[in-house]
């Protein structure tokens, strides 16, 4: 995977309506990534798959993860745990106490 812990901001899992964070649901997902394919690489290939071809149902068909990488936007597909930004942030405000 090409993506850092650090830079995740929403995670889907397969069969749900909202992120795992609770903060965004997938309506959110296709407004954000309308069209757009799946970035499978750090090269930023894509396999042709789009973010709307994973949507059924208003749910997701499958583990989806939303980044933030120098200002753009990336959406890949999620293949390992990584926590989301909220909980990241909590994380990192603990640790700075």
């Amino acid at each position: 995977m090409s993506y850092k812990e650090n830079e995740v901001v929403a995670k889907y899992t397969k069969g749900n309506n909202l992120s795992d964070c609770g903060e965004y649901n997938v309506n959110d997902l296709l407004e954000m990534f309308d069209e757009t394919e799946i970035t499978i690489d750090e090269l930023g290939n894509t396999d042709g798959v789009t973010v709307n071809d994973l949507v059924t149902f208003g749910t997701t068909d499958c583990n989806l993860v939303v980044t933030s990488e120098c200002d753009d936007m990336f959406c890949y597909y999620n293949n390992n745990e990584v926590e989301c930004s909220l909980e990241l942030d909590y994380e990192f405000a603990n640790e700075s106490i």
